[in-house]
């Protein structure tokens, strides 16, 4: 067997391992609170306070408990969210009954993606450039300056500066809505409709940029820099005469891109769990106030499907980025 198939094959036994060890820790977390979704059902039933046949409840409860995958014992029950999500079958909302849960999670998805995809990019992309650059200029003012607004702003909780940002553009000086994603439900896709949707998604996508770009990316790149600079490669092209922007492009960035492409393909993945306190703050209908939403009400399934999403999604870019790595840094060799 050569040595390529070996590699390809150990990273996909390490996918396959990694997506179920985490199915079994999603599974088990919320069967080990103290909360029985079945039984709050029916107590509410006879909290109303009329006669029900105790016959038809007991069967009402055993129908409850298998349609949501709680009947038999913790075994049966793993086996059985197996079955369901080998057939894309994850049952119904516990919350939003008798609602499929893949219809919540489609209805969802594309408002997540749409966000944090757009947002990732954009942040990575200007967190990394201004990161080298005053990296390799730190004894600038600008890098100065630059660095200890980063320090400030990277332990800051994003969500705190969402809410800033919601006080400041949509209630002090209200540019934006307070919440929401779309103002009014349209059937054709026209420019208002695409400015309406901006206009609802500024705010959250400000509140992820800012911090990412000015925060762990900018810092990330600038230690990187500061490191790389130092190094033979860099003081021979100095020493060649080269201007500084050339030894940026040439020198500097590319050699940083390899970590920071891993720290990228990892947080594209991580977006199909949604910017969740982003999400809350601004009522915004993505898979992180869904998720919410769903541990609040211990939706079971919901909080099954929507972290499966997250897992795949982990596991699929490291999995790709470990395939990817040979090809693009010749230092990176299959054992």
């Amino acid at each position: 067997m050569s040595r390529l198939l070996v590699f390809i094959v150990g990273r996909i036994v390490a996918f396959v391992l990694t997506v179920v060890i985490g199915v079994t820790v999603v599974f088990a977390i919320p069967r080990l609170l103290p909360y029985n979704p079945v039984e709050t059902q029916i107590g509410f039933i006879y909290s109303v306070g009329q006669f029900y046949d105790p016959t038809a409840i007991e069967m009402l409860r055993q129908a409850l408990y298998e349609l949501y995958g709680l009947k038999g014992n913790p075994i049966e029950q793993y086996f059985a969210v197996w079955r369901r999500l080998l057939t894309f079958d994850l049952g119904p909302s516990i919350q939003n009954f008798p609602t499929p849960v893949a219809k919540l999670i489609a209805i969802a998805f594309p408002w997540t993606v749409g966000l944090l995809t757009l947002t990732i990019i954009i942040s990575w992309t200007l967190g990394n450039v201004i990161g080298t650059v005053a990296g390799y200029l730190s004894d600038r003012r600008f890098s100065k300056m630059l660095t200890g607004i980063a320090v400030v702003l990277y332990p800051v909780p994003y969500f705190i500066l969402a809410l800033v940002l919601m006080f400041t553009f949509a209630f002090l000086i209200p540019i934006f809505p307070l919440g929401g994603g779309l103002t009014l439900v349209v059937e054709q896709i026209n420019l208002d409709l695409i400015l309406n949707l901006a206009k609802h998604a500024a705010l959250p996508a400000l509140s992820i940029i800012i911090p990412g770009a000015l925060g762990w990316w900018f810092l990330s790149s600038f230690t990187l820099s500061s490191q790389k600079k130092t190094e033979d490669f860099v003081r021979y092209a100095e020493l060649k005469g080269l201007k500084e922007r050339l030894i940026l492009r040439r020198y500097l960035i590319r050699n940083i891109l390899m970590p920071q492409t891993t720290a990228l393909g990892l947080a594209l993945g991580g977006i199909f769990s949604g910017a969740l306190l982003t999400e809350v703050v601004y009522a915004y209908p993505g898979l992180g106030r869904l998720l919410y939403q769903s541990i609040i009400n211990n939706d079971y399934n919901m909080i099954m499907g929507i972290s499966l999403l997250s897992i795949l999604g982990v596991s699929a870019a490291t999995l790709f980025l470990d395939l990817l790595y040979p090809l693009i840094d010749p230092t990176v060799r299959y054992r």
